[in-house]
């Protein structure tokens, strides 16, 4: 049989493809670029990751199926400072990223809002003066998101169709506020990435917070930062001081740690994709430490492991 050139360049690309396919089902999906130091990532229904990055002030985004994460949001034109949280919300068709000011360049703090098909922005919301730093979201089934504020100790509310920012909750025991997410009976879940405390705060039938109670864990959670829920009750952590992946089940009014994967180099969010946990790890110490600062660290890439059946 003749091969044409046309035959051949389909060729080569199903090979690319059959190559990236087999990379992204091994359990690695490569970062592109150099310093991306990512701080979060989320998963689509379809399995799309996306990534907030530190170091780019940009969000990547890795197609189903594909071995490396590429910029899809980027830092100017958005005006993005550094991307911490990001969730995507694929049932009201948007991406939501936090914008913070955490490498001190004076620029803008807000919570962001981006069409997840086209990338472009839908929404912006600024925190009040300015001031604070948007950490994580989670989104309602409504579609009302909800962000940490770490040195702030306050939970913002932005409800559909609104303008602005609402203070939800505060409380002196939020000051570290990290993490955040649904937990099984409707509650919102707020880890403290400094203290290691996690917190339950009720929802009322209005919307508004209530009663904020302190969830007993079966261990110390050593600076939980990214945790996202798995679908059946439980929640994975991204424990970044203690370098760990660790998931939890309640069992009564305690929440029963278990780790999955330590060593880590300071893994700071977590999502859970096709039967497995996808983790990043944003080897913060070449970005912070002096004596690192200058030093090559390494390719950044999204790691699975599979996610352990209930017991």
């Amino acid at each position: 049989m003749a091969i044409t050139l046309r035959s051949s360049a389909v060729l080569v690309a199903a090979l690319l493809a059959g190559f990236a396919s087999a990379a992204r089902a091994q359990g690695v999906v490569a970062i592109d670029g150099e310093r991306i130091f990512p701080e979060s990532l989320d998963s689509g229904p379809d399995g799309t990751l996306y990534i907030g990055s530190i170091g780019k002030g940009a969000v990547f985004r890795a197609a189903p199926g594909a071995a490396k994460a590429t910029i899809w949001l980027e830092k100017a034109p958005n005006k993005i400072s550094a991307a911490l949280g990001v969730v995507a919300d694929a049932a009201h068709g948007a991406l939501w990223v936090c914008s913070s000011d955490i490498n001190r360049l004076g620029e803008p703090v807000s919570l962001k809002t981006f069409d997840i098909k086209s990338g472009a922005l839908k929404a912006d919301y600024p925190f009040p003066e300015s001031k604070g730093l948007c950490n994580d979201i989670v989104i309602a089934g409504d579609g009302t998101a909800y962000a940490t504020d770490t040195p702030g100790a306050r939970v913002f509310r932005v409800k559909p169709g609104a303008v602005a920012l609402e203070l939800w909750a505060a409380d002196p025991r939020f000051d570290g506020a990290d993490g955040i997410a649904f937990g099984p009976k409707g509650e919102i879940i707020v880890n403290n990435v400094r203290s290691g405390a996690l917190y339950s705060v009720e929802v009322k039938a209005d919307g508004g917070a209530g009663a904020i109670s302190e969830i007993k864990t079966s261990r110390p959670l050593e600076g939980p930062d990214g945790m996202r829920p798995t679908g059946d009750g439980r929640l994975v952590f991204a424990e970044n001081r203690g370098g760990k992946i660790s998931i939890g089940t309640f069992e009564g009014d305690t929440l029963k740690i278990e780790t999955l994967k330590e060593g880590l180099e300071n893994p700071p969010g977590v999502t859970v994709s096709g039967g497995n946990i996808w983790y990043i790890e944003s080897k913060s110490k070449y970005r912070n430490d002096p004596a690192f600062k200058d030093k090559d660290a390494g390719p950044f890439v999204a790691t699975a492991i599979p996610l352990p059946p209930k017991k």
